[in-house]
């Protein structure tokens, strides 16, 4: 007799074909149908997860240096632009009602503001000239005939702080007309020549003036 077969681990019920007649079988092969079936779970279930595993892998380390830029940020701040506020007003604290038009040897005050905006406390020089003016018509532009220094005073300002304090002058002589403010963030210089007055400090200001 011939020996059995014994069961393999793809052996099932037999399988029959049933041919009819004049038609050659073509039953397929079991192992060859398993063999398919292997071959469509490995694409279904193996490489899409692992494709799914990376890009949640790449959007958590997105997120987590869009995390990190924006602590950075917060923490270090840039330091933008560093500037000081100089202004003038009058004496009621608006930028209104200057002292313009007055009598010689009167009192007149105005208001002078200083902002620190520097990152650094600084204390500030502010010189006060009395300017007689006139004009060059050959460089079609304003010159100082003559100029006196009126003050000179230290005001200390700390870092992204405003200081205004009022200030009172007198104007002796009838011939000036403008009052020039320069204010200092370092020691001013000993002299200042008359042609470069205009425009010697750090910021200046100035009031046109008539006085009788």
């Amino acid at each position: 007799m011939p020996p059995e077969a014994s069961p393999g681990p793809l052996s099932g019920p037999p399988r029959t074909c049933t041919v009819l007649p004049g038609l050659t079988s073509s039953c397929p092969d079991a192992s060859l149908s398993i063999a398919a079936q292997g071959e469509s779970d490995d694409l279904s279930g193996g490489s899409a997860p692992r494709f799914e595993r990376v890009l949640s892998l790449v959007l958590i380390a997105a997120v987590l240096a869009a995390l990190g830029t924006t602590i950075f940020i917060i923490v270090s701040p840039g330091e933008g632009e560093k500037f000081t506020e100089f202004y003038i007003l009058g004496p009621t604290g608006k930028a209104a009602d200057y002292p313009t038009e007055f009598m010689s040897r009167t009192p007149q005050t105005v208001i002078i503001g200083i902002g620190n905006h520097e990152s650094r406390d600084i204390t500030y020089t502010v010189e006060t000239f009395a300017v007689e003016s006139g004009f060059d018509s050959a460089k079609n532009r304003p010159t100082v005939v003559s100029a006196t220094l009126l003050d000179r005073f230290s005001v200390t300002v700390p870092d992204n702080r405003t200081v205004e304090q009022p200030y009172t002058f007198r104007i002796e002589d009838p011939d000036v007309d403008r009052l020039e403010f320069l204010l200092f963030a370092e020691a001013p210089p000993e002299e200042i020549p008359l042609d470069s007055l205009i425009g010697a400090g750090y910021r200046n200001l100035h009031l046109q003036l008539r006085v009788h």
